[in-house]
Protein backbone atom coordinates (compact mmCIF):
# COMPACT_ATOMS: atom_id res chain seq x y z
CA UNK A 1 0.00 0.00 0.00
CA UNK A 2 0.96 3.73 -0.59
CA UNK A 3 2.30 4.87 2.41
CA UNK A 4 1.56 8.64 1.12
CA UNK A 5 -1.94 7.46 1.99
CA UNK A 6 -3.85 8.25 5.11
CA UNK A 7 -7.11 8.21 3.88
CA UNK A 8 -9.04 4.84 4.27
CA UNK A 9 -13.02 4.64 2.65
CA UNK A 10 -15.16 1.35 3.78
CA UNK A 11 -17.16 1.37 0.90
CA UNK A 12 -21.42 1.62 1.51
CA UNK A 13 -23.28 -2.01 1.73
CA UNK A 14 -20.26 -3.67 2.33
CA UNK A 15 -20.47 -3.33 6.11
CA UNK A 16 -19.61 -6.23 8.05
CA UNK A 17 -22.22 -7.98 10.17
CA UNK A 18 -21.68 -7.68 14.01
CA UNK A 19 -20.71 -11.10 14.04
CA UNK A 20 -17.47 -10.11 12.14
CA UNK A 21 -16.58 -7.85 14.47
CA UNK A 22 -13.37 -8.82 15.94
CA UNK A 23 -12.23 -11.26 12.91
CA UNK A 24 -11.55 -8.22 10.56
CA UNK A 25 -13.59 -5.98 7.54
CA UNK A 26 -13.00 -5.10 4.17
CA UNK A 27 -11.99 -1.81 2.87
CA UNK A 28 -10.20 -0.05 0.29
CA UNK A 29 -7.70 2.34 0.08
CA UNK A 30 -6.73 5.12 -2.70
CA UNK A 31 -3.33 4.60 -4.13
CA UNK A 32 -1.18 5.62 -6.96
CA UNK A 33 0.11 3.13 -9.05
CA UNK A 34 2.19 3.24 -12.31
CA UNK A 35 0.37 3.61 -15.68
CA UNK A 36 2.02 4.03 -19.05
CA UNK A 37 3.83 6.75 -20.39
CA UNK A 38 2.68 8.63 -23.56
CA UNK A 39 4.64 8.03 -26.53
CA UNK A 40 4.74 11.14 -28.76
CA UNK A 41 1.74 11.22 -30.77
CA UNK A 42 -0.50 13.84 -32.80
CA UNK A 43 -2.60 15.95 -30.31
CA UNK A 44 -6.36 14.34 -29.22
CA UNK A 45 -8.16 17.26 -31.31
CA UNK A 46 -6.72 20.33 -33.39
CA UNK A 47 -6.05 23.78 -31.28
CA UNK A 48 -8.82 25.80 -33.23
CA UNK A 49 -10.86 22.88 -31.04
CA UNK A 50 -9.30 23.49 -27.88
CA UNK A 51 -9.99 25.90 -24.89
CA UNK A 52 -8.12 26.89 -22.21
CA UNK A 53 -10.14 28.60 -19.17
CA UNK A 54 -8.10 30.58 -17.07
CA UNK A 55 -8.76 32.70 -13.76
CA UNK A 56 -8.84 36.24 -15.08
CA UNK A 57 -7.94 37.32 -11.59
CA UNK A 58 -4.07 35.30 -11.78
CA UNK A 59 -2.02 38.12 -14.23
CA UNK A 60 1.19 35.99 -13.53
CA UNK A 61 0.68 32.58 -15.58
CA UNK A 62 4.07 30.91 -15.18
CA UNK A 63 3.66 28.99 -18.45
CA UNK A 64 1.75 29.82 -21.81
CA UNK A 65 0.21 26.93 -23.96
CA UNK A 66 1.35 28.88 -27.71
CA UNK A 67 -1.78 29.61 -29.61
CA UNK A 68 -4.64 28.06 -28.56
CA UNK A 69 -7.50 29.99 -27.77
CA UNK A 70 -7.67 31.12 -23.93
CA UNK A 71 -10.87 32.29 -22.22
CA UNK A 72 -10.40 34.23 -18.94
CA UNK A 73 -12.93 34.02 -16.07
CA UNK A 74 -13.98 37.03 -14.91
CA UNK A 75 -13.35 39.43 -18.50
CA UNK A 76 -14.11 37.01 -21.56
CA UNK A 77 -17.24 35.43 -19.61
CA UNK A 78 -18.63 36.48 -16.16
CA UNK A 79 -18.30 33.10 -14.93
CA UNK A 80 -21.95 32.71 -14.79
CA UNK A 81 -23.59 28.99 -16.35
CA UNK A 82 -25.77 31.44 -18.55
CA UNK A 83 -22.58 33.40 -20.06
CA UNK A 84 -21.03 30.12 -20.59
CA UNK A 85 -24.23 28.97 -22.71
CA UNK A 86 -24.19 31.91 -24.50
CA UNK A 87 -20.15 31.66 -25.14
CA UNK A 88 -20.72 28.04 -25.98
CA UNK A 89 -23.33 28.20 -28.16
CA UNK A 90 -22.02 31.58 -30.05
CA UNK A 91 -19.01 28.85 -31.15
CA UNK A 92 -20.97 26.34 -31.97
CA UNK A 93 -23.56 28.50 -34.46
CA UNK A 94 -20.03 29.36 -36.16
CA UNK A 95 -18.83 25.80 -36.23
CA UNK A 96 -15.89 26.37 -33.56
CA UNK A 97 -17.55 24.23 -30.43
CA UNK A 98 -14.82 22.94 -29.02
CA UNK A 99 -14.20 19.23 -28.44
CA UNK A 100 -11.77 19.48 -25.67
CA UNK A 101 -11.28 22.24 -22.71
CA UNK A 102 -8.49 22.80 -20.19
CA UNK A 103 -9.03 24.49 -17.01
CA UNK A 104 -5.72 25.97 -16.01
CA UNK A 105 -5.44 25.60 -12.02
CA UNK A 106 -2.57 26.29 -10.47
CA UNK A 107 -1.32 25.31 -6.75
CA UNK A 108 -2.24 28.63 -5.43
CA UNK A 109 -6.02 27.85 -6.41
CA UNK A 110 -8.54 27.23 -2.75
CA UNK A 111 -10.82 24.61 -3.79
CA UNK A 112 -13.61 27.20 -3.40
CA UNK A 113 -11.96 29.32 -5.87
CA UNK A 114 -11.97 26.64 -8.62
CA UNK A 115 -15.45 26.01 -7.98
CA UNK A 116 -16.42 29.39 -9.21
CA UNK A 117 -14.34 28.36 -12.26
CA UNK A 118 -15.46 24.84 -13.06
CA UNK A 119 -18.83 24.03 -12.29
CA UNK A 120 -20.39 26.87 -14.42
CA UNK A 121 -19.12 25.30 -17.66
CA UNK A 122 -20.19 22.00 -16.07
CA UNK A 123 -23.41 23.21 -15.86
CA UNK A 124 -23.19 24.86 -19.30
CA UNK A 125 -22.45 21.62 -20.75
CA UNK A 126 -25.09 19.48 -18.94
CA UNK A 127 -27.74 21.55 -20.52
CA UNK A 128 -26.77 22.18 -23.55
CA UNK A 129 -29.01 20.40 -26.30
CA UNK A 130 -25.75 19.62 -28.43
CA UNK A 131 -25.52 15.89 -28.67
CA UNK A 132 -21.59 16.13 -29.06
CA UNK A 133 -19.07 15.21 -26.64
CA UNK A 134 -17.25 17.32 -25.00
CA UNK A 135 -13.73 16.47 -23.24
CA UNK A 136 -12.27 18.41 -20.32
CA UNK A 137 -9.22 18.54 -18.32
CA UNK A 138 -9.20 19.64 -14.94
CA UNK A 139 -4.72 20.55 -14.95
CA UNK A 140 -3.47 21.34 -12.13
CA UNK A 141 0.35 22.62 -11.51
CA UNK A 142 2.61 22.87 -8.68
CA UNK A 143 3.37 20.74 -5.53
CA UNK A 144 0.92 22.47 -3.13
CA UNK A 145 -2.48 21.88 -2.39
CA UNK A 146 -2.85 18.17 -3.22
CA UNK A 147 -6.29 18.02 -2.21
CA UNK A 148 -7.26 20.40 -5.00
CA UNK A 149 -6.85 17.05 -7.60
CA UNK A 150 -8.31 15.10 -5.77
CA UNK A 151 -11.30 17.33 -5.32
CA UNK A 152 -11.88 17.83 -8.87
CA UNK A 153 -11.16 14.13 -9.41
CA UNK A 154 -14.36 13.39 -8.06
CA UNK A 155 -16.18 16.05 -9.53
CA UNK A 156 -14.75 14.77 -13.31
CA UNK A 157 -15.78 11.36 -12.19
CA UNK A 158 -19.28 12.19 -10.98
CA UNK A 159 -19.50 14.45 -14.36
CA UNK A 160 -19.27 11.07 -16.96
CA UNK A 161 -21.76 9.26 -14.45
CA UNK A 162 -24.13 12.12 -14.76
CA UNK A 163 -24.01 12.91 -18.41
CA UNK A 164 -22.43 10.43 -21.13
CA UNK A 165 -21.31 12.99 -23.14
CA UNK A 166 -18.94 14.18 -20.83
CA UNK A 167 -15.41 13.07 -20.41
CA UNK A 168 -13.33 14.70 -17.76
CA UNK A 169 -10.09 13.64 -15.81
CA UNK A 170 -8.20 15.88 -12.89
CA UNK A 171 -4.31 15.68 -14.10
CA UNK A 172 -1.80 16.69 -11.70
CA UNK A 173 1.37 18.19 -13.10
CA UNK A 174 4.26 18.10 -10.15
CA UNK A 175 6.69 17.73 -12.66
CA UNK A 176 6.88 18.82 -16.30
CA UNK A 177 7.27 15.24 -18.04
CA UNK A 178 10.60 15.22 -20.80
CA UNK A 179 8.51 14.56 -23.69
CA UNK A 180 6.24 17.36 -23.02
CA UNK A 181 6.42 21.34 -24.12
CA UNK A 182 4.14 22.71 -20.90
CA UNK A 183 1.27 21.78 -18.63
CA UNK A 184 -1.44 22.18 -21.19
CA UNK A 185 0.27 19.92 -23.60
CA UNK A 186 0.27 17.08 -20.90
CA UNK A 187 -3.52 17.75 -20.53
CA UNK A 188 -4.04 17.78 -23.74
CA UNK A 189 -2.37 13.54 -23.98
CA UNK A 190 -4.47 12.83 -21.28
CA UNK A 191 -7.33 13.86 -23.46
CA UNK A 192 -6.23 11.33 -25.70
CA UNK A 193 -6.50 8.42 -23.26
CA UNK A 194 -9.52 6.49 -21.92
CA UNK A 195 -9.89 8.00 -18.48
CA UNK A 196 -8.99 6.18 -15.56
CA UNK A 197 -11.57 4.45 -13.12
CA UNK A 198 -11.05 7.30 -10.18
CA UNK A 199 -10.36 10.13 -12.99
CA UNK A 200 -7.25 10.99 -11.34
CA UNK A 201 -3.91 11.05 -12.74
CA UNK A 202 -0.31 12.14 -11.83
CA UNK A 203 2.95 13.44 -13.05
CA UNK A 204 5.85 13.11 -10.58
CA UNK A 205 9.61 12.55 -10.54
CA UNK A 206 8.18 9.17 -10.05
CA UNK A 207 6.59 9.12 -13.48
CA UNK A 208 2.91 9.26 -14.77
CA UNK A 209 0.40 7.45 -11.98
CA UNK A 210 -2.92 7.11 -12.04
CA UNK A 211 -4.96 6.75 -8.77
CA UNK A 212 -6.98 3.22 -8.28
CA UNK A 213 -8.26 1.34 -5.05
CA UNK A 214 -7.05 -1.40 -3.22
CA UNK A 215 -8.87 -3.94 -1.21
CA UNK A 216 -7.47 -5.20 2.12
CA UNK A 217 -8.48 -6.37 5.18
CA UNK A 218 -7.88 -4.41 8.81
CA UNK A 219 -8.85 -6.06 11.89
CA UNK A 220 -11.78 -4.82 13.97
CA UNK A 221 -11.37 -4.85 17.60
CA UNK A 222 -14.38 -4.70 20.19
CA UNK A 223 -12.53 -3.08 23.41
CA UNK A 224 -13.08 0.48 24.31
CA UNK A 225 -12.70 2.93 21.36
CA UNK A 226 -9.21 3.33 20.62
CA UNK A 227 -7.44 6.71 20.36
CA UNK A 228 -10.56 8.18 22.81
CA UNK A 229 -9.53 8.94 26.18
CA UNK A 230 -12.45 8.97 29.45
CA UNK A 231 -12.08 12.62 29.84
CA UNK A 232 -10.27 13.99 26.76
CA UNK A 233 -10.34 17.12 25.94
CA UNK A 234 -11.67 17.61 21.91
CA UNK A 235 -12.25 20.27 19.59
CA UNK A 236 -15.37 19.27 17.15
CA UNK A 237 -16.25 21.49 14.42
CA UNK A 238 -19.42 21.15 12.40
CA UNK A 239 -22.84 21.06 11.93
CA UNK A 240 -25.37 18.36 13.12
CA UNK A 241 -23.14 15.48 12.79
CA UNK A 242 -20.45 17.32 14.94
CA UNK A 243 -23.13 17.94 17.61
CA UNK A 244 -23.69 14.54 18.09
CA UNK A 245 -20.74 13.51 18.13
CA UNK A 246 -19.89 15.94 20.73
CA UNK A 247 -22.52 15.15 22.96
CA UNK A 248 -21.79 11.55 22.51
CA UNK A 249 -18.22 12.14 23.35
CA UNK A 250 -19.23 14.02 26.76
CA UNK A 251 -22.11 11.50 27.66
CA UNK A 252 -20.40 8.08 27.25
CA UNK A 253 -16.58 9.28 27.76
CA UNK A 254 -16.78 12.37 30.37
CA UNK A 255 -15.11 14.10 27.30
CA UNK A 256 -14.41 17.58 27.82
CA UNK A 257 -15.67 19.48 24.69
CA UNK A 258 -15.31 22.56 22.09
CA UNK A 259 -17.98 22.50 19.71
CA UNK A 260 -16.83 25.00 17.16
CA UNK A 261 -19.59 26.39 14.11
CA UNK A 262 -22.11 28.47 12.97
CA UNK A 263 -24.06 29.18 15.91
CA UNK A 264 -26.30 32.10 16.91
CA UNK A 265 -24.54 33.48 19.96
CA UNK A 266 -21.32 35.89 18.98
CA UNK A 267 -19.02 34.89 21.89
CA UNK A 268 -18.35 30.98 23.65
CA UNK A 269 -21.37 29.44 25.20
CA UNK A 270 -20.48 27.26 28.45
CA UNK A 271 -23.57 24.50 28.00
CA UNK A 272 -22.26 22.68 31.52
CA UNK A 273 -18.34 22.18 32.78
CA UNK A 274 -17.54 19.99 29.79
CA UNK A 275 -19.29 21.16 26.50
CA UNK A 276 -18.29 24.55 25.85
CA UNK A 277 -20.05 25.94 22.27
CA UNK A 278 -17.72 28.02 20.14
CA UNK A 279 -19.49 30.16 17.40
CA UNK A 280 -17.17 31.12 13.87
CA UNK A 281 -16.63 29.34 10.72
CA UNK A 282 -13.76 27.00 10.28
CA UNK A 283 -12.63 28.28 6.43
CA UNK A 284 -11.97 31.75 8.33
CA UNK A 285 -8.30 31.40 9.88
CA UNK A 286 -8.87 33.80 12.98
CA UNK A 287 -12.03 32.12 14.14
CA UNK A 288 -10.46 28.13 13.92
CA UNK A 289 -7.20 29.82 15.76
CA UNK A 290 -9.86 30.96 18.05
CA UNK A 291 -11.72 27.93 18.94
CA UNK A 292 -8.13 26.29 19.51
CA UNK A 293 -7.27 28.70 21.78
CA UNK A 294 -10.35 28.91 23.78
CA UNK A 295 -10.48 25.16 23.78
CA UNK A 296 -6.42 25.37 25.49
CA UNK A 297 -8.28 28.05 27.75
CA UNK A 298 -11.31 26.34 29.51
CA UNK A 299 -9.47 22.80 29.09
CA UNK A 300 -5.67 23.13 29.31
CA UNK A 301 -5.15 21.35 26.29
CA UNK A 302 -6.67 19.19 23.39
CA UNK A 303 -6.21 15.65 22.87
CA UNK A 304 -8.00 14.90 19.10
CA UNK A 305 -9.44 17.35 16.89
CA UNK A 306 -12.81 16.76 15.10
CA UNK A 307 -13.52 17.97 12.25
CA UNK A 308 -17.13 17.45 10.89
CA UNK A 309 -18.33 19.15 8.02
CA UNK A 310 -21.43 19.30 5.53
CA UNK A 311 -21.04 17.27 2.64
CA UNK A 312 -23.42 19.46 1.01
CA UNK A 313 -26.69 18.34 -0.97
CA UNK A 314 -26.89 15.80 -3.46
CA UNK A 315 -27.96 17.71 -6.96
CA UNK A 316 -26.86 17.15 -10.22
CA UNK A 317 -24.88 19.10 -11.85
CA UNK A 318 -27.28 21.11 -14.32
CA UNK A 319 -28.51 22.36 -11.29
CA UNK A 320 -25.64 22.65 -8.69
CA UNK A 321 -25.27 26.19 -7.35
CA UNK A 322 -21.55 27.63 -7.63
CA UNK A 323 -22.45 29.72 -4.38
CA UNK A 324 -23.70 27.06 -2.33
CA UNK A 325 -20.51 24.77 -3.25
CA UNK A 326 -18.45 27.20 -3.01
CA UNK A 327 -19.54 28.03 0.67
CA UNK A 328 -19.50 23.77 1.26
CA UNK A 329 -16.12 23.75 0.14
CA UNK A 330 -14.99 26.55 1.55
CA UNK A 331 -15.87 25.62 5.05
CA UNK A 332 -14.72 22.15 4.72
CA UNK A 333 -11.39 22.07 2.69
CA UNK A 334 -10.12 24.96 4.21
CA UNK A 335 -11.75 24.33 7.03
CA UNK A 336 -9.75 21.54 7.86
CA UNK A 337 -6.90 23.49 6.42
CA UNK A 338 -6.69 26.16 9.05
CA UNK A 339 -7.69 23.27 11.88
CA UNK A 340 -4.28 21.41 10.83
CA UNK A 341 -2.45 24.81 10.85
CA UNK A 342 -3.80 26.05 13.94
CA UNK A 343 -2.61 23.29 15.99
CA UNK A 344 0.13 22.44 14.15
CA UNK A 345 2.46 22.46 17.12
CA UNK A 346 -0.30 20.83 19.63
CA UNK A 347 0.73 17.06 21.01
CA UNK A 348 -2.51 15.64 19.51
CA UNK A 349 -3.52 11.59 19.73
CA UNK A 350 -5.30 12.31 16.03
CA UNK A 351 -6.90 14.88 13.83
CA UNK A 352 -9.75 13.16 12.14
CA UNK A 353 -11.57 14.60 9.54
CA UNK A 354 -15.29 13.09 9.49
CA UNK A 355 -17.56 13.20 6.28
CA UNK A 356 -21.20 11.96 5.76
CA UNK A 357 -20.58 11.00 1.68
CA UNK A 358 -18.13 7.90 0.05
CA UNK A 359 -15.11 9.85 -1.77
CA UNK A 360 -14.47 6.84 -4.37
CA UNK A 361 -17.74 5.42 -5.55
CA UNK A 362 -19.11 8.62 -6.99
CA UNK A 363 -22.79 8.47 -7.88
CA UNK A 364 -24.74 11.01 -10.00
CA UNK A 365 -25.59 14.10 -8.18
CA UNK A 366 -22.72 13.76 -5.46
CA UNK A 367 -20.37 15.79 -7.38
CA UNK A 368 -19.59 18.11 -4.21
CA UNK A 369 -19.80 15.78 -1.43
CA UNK A 370 -17.55 13.50 -3.55
CA UNK A 371 -15.67 16.29 -3.86
CA UNK A 372 -15.20 17.08 -0.32
CA UNK A 373 -14.81 13.76 1.31
CA UNK A 374 -11.97 13.23 -1.55
CA UNK A 375 -10.11 16.60 -0.54
CA UNK A 376 -10.20 15.75 3.20
CA UNK A 377 -8.54 12.57 2.21
CA UNK A 378 -6.05 13.71 0.27
CA UNK A 379 -5.49 16.13 3.74
CA UNK A 380 -5.43 13.50 6.06
CA UNK A 381 -2.76 11.78 3.57
CA UNK A 382 -0.33 15.03 3.86
CA UNK A 383 -0.74 15.70 7.63
CA UNK A 384 0.19 11.67 7.62
CA UNK A 385 3.51 12.24 5.60
CA UNK A 386 3.88 15.42 8.36
CA UNK A 387 3.64 13.43 11.11
CA UNK A 388 6.07 11.09 9.95
CA UNK A 389 8.60 13.81 8.86
CA UNK A 390 8.04 14.78 12.92
CA UNK A 391 5.99 18.29 12.23
CA UNK A 392 2.71 16.74 13.08
CA UNK A 393 1.32 14.83 16.11
CA UNK A 394 -0.98 12.17 16.47
CA UNK A 395 -2.49 9.80 13.77
CA UNK A 396 -4.37 11.10 10.80
CA UNK A 397 -7.33 10.05 9.41
CA UNK A 398 -10.44 11.07 7.13
CA UNK A 399 -13.95 9.16 8.16
CA UNK A 400 -16.66 8.01 5.85
CA UNK A 401 -19.23 6.22 6.78
CA UNK A 402 -22.42 7.69 5.93
CA UNK A 403 -24.83 6.90 8.84
CA UNK A 404 -23.14 5.65 11.40
CA UNK A 405 -20.03 8.24 12.28
CA UNK A 406 -22.16 9.66 15.26
CA UNK A 407 -21.73 6.18 16.90
CA UNK A 408 -18.07 5.96 19.37
CA UNK A 409 -17.30 2.14 18.22
CA UNK A 410 -18.00 3.39 14.68
CA UNK A 411 -14.95 6.52 15.07
CA UNK A 412 -12.68 4.12 17.21
CA UNK A 413 -13.06 1.54 14.41
CA UNK A 414 -11.65 4.51 11.66
CA UNK A 415 -9.25 5.86 14.18
CA UNK A 416 -7.64 2.46 14.21
CA UNK A 417 -7.84 1.89 10.32
CA UNK A 418 -6.16 5.17 9.99
CA UNK A 419 -3.48 3.92 11.81
CA UNK A 420 -2.89 0.74 10.07
CA UNK A 421 -2.98 2.82 6.70
CA UNK A 422 0.31 4.65 7.01
CA UNK A 423 -0.80 6.72 9.47
CA UNK A 424 2.23 6.44 12.17
CA UNK A 425 1.84 9.11 15.22
CA UNK A 426 5.01 11.14 15.45
CA UNK A 427 6.38 10.98 19.05
CA UNK A 428 4.62 12.66 21.36
CA UNK A 429 6.40 16.16 22.80
CA UNK A 430 8.06 15.12 26.62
Amino acid sequence: MDTNTAAVDRPPRQRAPESARGSGASWHSPVWVPAAVHRLSPPAFPAERMLLVVDGRDTGRAWVPGTVRTVRVGRDVTGSALSWSTYLGGLRETGRGPRGIVFDLPATTSAERAADLVLPVLRAACCSTSPDPLHLAFLATGRARPELAAALGAVAQVAGAEDGRLHAVSVRVEILPAWARDPFHVACAELALPRPGLAEVRHTAAGREIRVLRAHRHPRGTAAPSGLRPGGRYLVGGGGLGERLALRLVAELGARVVLFGPGPGAGPEQDDNRLLRVPGRPCQYADARGAVQAARHAFGGLDGVLHCPSGGELRPLARQSTAVARETLADAVSGAAHLDRATAALPLDFFALVTDAAPYQAPAGASVPAAVARALHSIAATRARLAAAGSRYGASVAVCRPGDTDRLGALADALGSGRGAGCAPAPRAA
